[in-house]
Parts: structure tokens; sequence; C-alpha cells
């Protein structure tokens, strides 16, 4: 058991900033898995992280999401 005054890190392949658009999240993160899948290779697209961060956002599957932004799943 790691004693609680012991630093943990936390490594991350890359963060965006917080105006990031959806445009750029979806090229940066799913274009490049949906071009895998259509070249014939498995792939799935897992949202993790802390309550209230925008994941449900992220993906687009809110009731009230106008063109602008879509998400991913749309």
């Amino acid at each position: 058991m790691v004693p609680k005054d012991v630093p943990k890190e936390f490594k991350f392949d890359y963060v965006f900033r917080e105006e990031a658009t959806q445009d750029e999240l979806y090229k940066e993160t799913c274009l490049p898995l949906v071009q895998n899948v259509l070249n014939g290779y498995n792939g799935t697209y897992f949202v993790y992280g802390q309550t209230g961060t925008g994941k449900t956002y992220t993906m687009g599957v809110l009731n009230d999401i106008d063109s602008n932004c879509k998400g991913i799943i749309p």
C-alpha cells in the first residue's frame, strides 16, 4: 500500500485545451479509429472520466444538440 503523502504520477497521451471544438476532438481521436475500422481492424472508443467533465456532451447523446456540436456518435 502506497502512503498518502507520496506524490502520484499520471501520464496522458494528449490533453485538449478547454476551448477545443468537437471537430478538433473528432479529428484527433475518432477519425484515425474510424479509418482503421474501415481498413478491417477492430475499434473501440471508450469514454471514461469524472462526473460532470463533459463525457455525454462529447459523445453527443444529449437531446438538444445543435448541428455545430453533434459529438462523436451522430
